[in-house]
This record gives C-alpha cells, sequence and structure tokens, in this order.
C-alpha cells in the first residue's frame, strides 16, 4: 500500500500491532479523532475568534483614546497611590 506521509506508515504500523478484537474498537477511535479535528477546523475558520480568557474587544478608538482611558480609571492598589 501506498502511503502519503511518513505518519500514515507509522498509524498503518501501530495498527497492524493491535489484536483483531481491538480493531472494532480503534475504528471507533479514530472516526471520534477525526469529527474532533474537523470541528476544532471548522471552529478555527470563523470570522472573529477569542483568545478563550476574556471574549473579543471591540471598540471602535484607537488605542491613544482606550490607553488614556485605562489609566483615568486606574484606582491605585490597596489605596497606595501610584503614578504611572
Amino acid at each position: 500500500m501506498q502511503t502519503k506521509t511518513k505518519y500514515e506508515e507509522i498509524i498503518l504500523k501501530e495498527i497492524r500491532d493491535f489484536p483483531v478484537e481491538a480493531l472494532p474498537h480503534v475504528v471507533k477511535i479514530l472516526h471520534s479523532l477525526k469529527k474532533s479535528i474537523f470541528v476544532v477546523k471548522s471552529k478555527k475558520t470563523s470570522k472573529e475568534k477569542s483568545s478563550g480568557l476574556c471574549g473579543i474587544w471591540k471598540d471602535s478608538r484607537n488605542a491613544d483614546e482606550i490607553i488614556n482611558d485605562i489609566y483615568s480609571h486606574r484606582t491605585g492598589f490597596g489605596g497606595r497611590d501610584i503614578e504611572l
């Protein structure tokens, strides 16, 4: 059988080492893996991507306006007077 990549050769070798009775489970696992990869791939192609930490920041202001807004709303840490 002709293989396309080195990984395909490795996968085929690994599958050949499985006992025959385990092969139906291997096929189920491969289908599940393939399905999850396509789901992840389709999510990555969406227009807006978030970091997963705090969502997507949408703002029409330029960078200087946003920075000034952040500085003006800082209150210090624990009541200490901090100047930036």
